[in-house]
């Protein structure tokens, strides 16, 4: 990957690589490598060698893509982590993971570990993930992943060096990864970076720079379609893509009504990269994720998907004692899927979301989308409560108009479903509690 931006910085140095939305600084091809150089020149003074892990907490910024470029000159191993994470949690990961060096605001620092963690010689980027024990785990991908993921995704969405991607999602989290800092340092696609979701910060900045791509999160497409009119258009993106969490149907058709432009669907995960995209626009609303990717191929094994693409990680880094490999470019999900006649992936749900009431198995997306359906609901999220004995309940949080009730959610839900997946327990809220990727807060929904 290294050699591949140097190239680009060959054949057109002067041209723009980064743009900073809030001050409108250039920072050209050249001037990005000679900082990506300057910072592997420090990283090595500082003592670390080829296979050191380094940290990296900072926020979408030149530092960070300079960062990535010393990693990959150097052989070093890049782990992101969120930059709001606070310092006991970016402590925690320092130590399970065995990492060496620290990059953040602050400037760097470094540790001692006692050995290096046993990891595949071409490991060059782990991406964090919630593990069941409640510390993190690492999803180990090599630079030849990560190659296979962008050429998937420039391909099937159609990105080309001449594009300006939005850059507003964090560079740290996968999806920002693939999508924004890839495409940048292999086929040279440049990036406006921005930190904030505020809807008529996004319009702004997309028509001063002139972007043309903005990969985004429901919840940033949600803001965008409560902007009213006069309040301004986007007047060059050809392509938005929203990803991270499900975007909501009403969501689709209320940012097309208001912008008079598709919202095209992406679905992946962090252990394979991108998986589908909605090529036509508006799948969700045809209750689909759109169909494969160029480069991947899905099937089923006992209905949940299977992934096959070189784009597919190498394995879960557990902790620092232990890394546990994929079948090579193979990884079967937790998502139930069904493949529709034309090629189009539906996600019915995910085994782990099942919910165990009195010992019946309750689909969460099916009593979604049951809901969905009345009048005056705009979002909700399905999902078990504890409940003793019974195991779980079936519990709602709903999104809606003020005049829907509680009691009319449910009477709703009788008329339509059998009797143990009607919710006991529905709360009507403002807002669905999500991060900054858009991804559900469960224990935040519980504790409402």
């Amino acid at each position: 990957m290294f050699q591949r931006f140097q190239s680009l910085v060959l054949e057109a140095p002067d041209r723009a690589a980064l743009i900073d939305g809030r001050t409108g600084a250039i920072v050209s091809r050249r001037d990005l490598l000679d900082r990506g150089q300057a910072m592997a020149s420090a990283l090595r003074q500082a003592g670390l060698t080829k296979g050191d892990l380094v940290a990296v907490q900072l926020p979408n910024s030149v530092e960070f893509v300079a960062t990535w470029l010393a990693v990959l000159q150097e052989g070093f191993v890049f782990v992101p982590i969120d930059r709001d994470a606070p310092e006991i949690e970016v402590g925690q990961i320092l130590s399970h993971f065995g990492v060496k060096g620290l990059v953040y605001r602050g400037g760097q620092s470094m540790r001692s570990v006692d050995s290096r963690p046993p990891l595949p010689s071409e490991a060059r980027l782990i991406k964090l993930t919630s593990g069941s024990t409640g510390l993190p785990k690492g999803i180990v991908t090599s630079e030849a992943n990560l190659v296979a993921d962008c050429e998937n995704i420039v391909s099937s969405m159609g990105i080309t060096a001449d594009d300006l991607n939005f850059g507003a999602i964090p560079f740290s989290h996968s999806y920002g990864f693939s999508n924004l800092i890839s495409p940048l340092i292999l086929q040279g696609t440049a990036i406006v970076i921005s930190n904030d979701y505020l809807p008529q910060s996004i319009i702004d900045l997309c028509n001063r720079f002139a972007c043309t791509v903005v990969p985004g999160i429901p919840m940033m497409f949600d803001h965008l379609s409560n902007v009213a009119r006069g309040d301004g258009e986007f007047t060059t993106v050809r392509t938005f893509i929203s990803a991270g969490a499900p975007l909501p149907p009403s969501t689709s058709r209320r940012f097309r009504e208001r912008f008079d432009i598709d919202v095209h669907t992406f679905y992946g995960c962090s252990e394979c990269g991108g998986i589908t995209y909605d090529r036509a626009g508006a799948a969700v609303e045809r209750g689909t994720v759109g169909a494969a990717m160029d480069g991947v191929t899905i099937t089923t094994a006992q209905t949940r998907a299977t992934v096959r693409s070189a784009s597919v990680a190498l394995g879960y880094f557990v902790d620092k004692s232990r890394f546990e490999p994929f079948q090579p470019g193979t990884f079967t999900t937790d998502d139930l899927i069904e493949a529709r006649d034309d090629g189009e992936i539906a996600i019915t749900g995910r085994g782990s979301d099942l919910i165990n009431t009195a010992g019946k198995k309750v689909n969460p997306r099916e009593v979604e989308q049951i809901i969905l359906q009345m009048d005056g609901v705009r979002q909700v999220k399905v999902y078990g409560e504890p409940a003793g004995a019974r195991g779980e309940v079936v519990a709602a949080a709903v999104v809606a108009n003020p005049d829907v009730t509680r009691e009319q959610v449910r009477e709703f839900c009788r008329t339509r479903l059998s009797l143990h997946k009607v919710p006991r327990i529905v709360k009507l809220i403002e807002a669905i509690p999500v991060d900054e990727r858009g991804k559900v807060k469960r224990a935040a929904l519980a504790a409402l």
